[in-house]
């Protein structure tokens, strides 16, 4: 990825406001600072879903790129508590209890399933999730 598609990046994730990147001489701050003068098509990260191993496709790794849940679920946890829930972990369902939103507050309504790199589909996990964590 270019350095202009890895700010836009970080800078389209949930509460990330400035990123500071490194550089070593005055003419890589002025090429950075050309960021803001870029159009929308050099700014276009989507080519990091490319990036993920055959393997993933399907599978939540917990990478958040679904974010933000309009219901204000964080999804890669929920996720996480669920794979370790079905594991045996014991522990990772009374984490999930005392979570402020899970997989009972969804509404179904796809954002996240638009966002996943590793097309998960998330509006339908978040059912199974639900039924399990009962």
């Amino acid at each position: 990825m270019t350095e202009y598609q890895c700010i836009r990046y970080a800078l389209d994730r949930p509460g990330v406001l400035t990123v500071l990147p490194g550089a070593q001489s005055i003419r890589e701050i002025e090429k950075l600072l050309a960021y803001e003068n870029q159009p929308e098509e050099t700014l276009d990260y989507s080519i990091v879903g490319s990036f993920a191993p055959p393997q993933a496709s399907g599978k939540c790794v917990y990478c958040n790129h679904c974010k933000p849940c309009p219901m204000g679920i964080d999804i890669g946890l929920v996720n996480k508590y669920y794979d370790l829930a079905k594991a045996g972990d014991k522990l990772a369902v009374e984490h999930y209890k005392t979570l402020e939103k899970n997989a009972a507050d969804c509404i179904q309504c796809g954002h996240c399933d638009s966002r996943c790199p590793f097309s998960v589909r998330q509006s339908e996990r978040m059912q199974e999730i639900r039924a399990f964590m009962i």
